[in-house]
């Protein structure tokens, strides 16, 4: 991976799920290039845009953080759930059995997805991230929004993202204040 990637929305493909619910525009997969069965981790927007259950994925735990609309879920084990932007990421397991249902309009949601024992994730709104241990961190732009990290700035439109890898995990500060990001970091 090279130190800072700057990963443009625009430049994103949409595809269809397996189940034909909605759409997912992968923002980034490690090893690029990895299909459904070959990563070890991809973080992708989905539109949900009508009800119905999810893909299962088996090994992979997932987080989804809205950013747009709300959603109505009803995942096995944790029972219903309604998530909206401002929530929590809210995670699972990708084999769960998970139906989900827009309220009012395709809803959108930041979705991350790691193989199980091979990779963990975290994923929360930020204004300033600083580094732990992480491997990488992935900043995804709700709104227009600048990134400063050492000397380099970084102007981002919205969804656009910055993969930044551990060797270039300095202190990143967003502008302006009001912009909520979200990170992931892959240890």
């Amino acid at each position: 991976m090279k130190d800072i990637r700057l990963l443009r929305a625009n430049g994103r493909q949409a595809r269809p799920w397996r189940n034909g619910g909605g759409t997912t525009c992968d923002i980034a997969v490690y090893p690029e290039g990895a299909g459904d069965d070959g990563f070890l981790w991809r973080a992708s927007i989905a539109t949900i845009a009508s009800a119905g259950p999810f893909s299962t994925f088996a090994g992979v735990d997932r987080l989804l953080l809205p950013i747009e609309g709300t959603l109505d879920l009803t995942i096995d084990g944790l029972g219903d759930r309604r998530l909206r932007p401002g929530d929590p990421a809210l995670a699972f397991a990708g084999e769960t059995a998970v139906t989900a249902a827009p309220r009012d309009r395709p809803v959108r949601v930041l979705n991350i997805m790691v193989r199980r024992g091979a990779m963990r994730a975290e994923l929360d709104r930020c204004m300033q991230a600083v580094p732990g241990t992480a491997n990488a961190i992935l900043l995804l732009a709700t709104e227009r929004t600048t990134v400063r990290q050492a000397a380099k700035a970084f102007d981002l439109e919205l969804y656009d993202a910055l993969l930044i890898d551990d060797g270039q995990l300095g202190a990143i500060d967003i502008e302006p204040c009001a912009v909520a990001g979200s990170f992931f970091d892959i240890c």
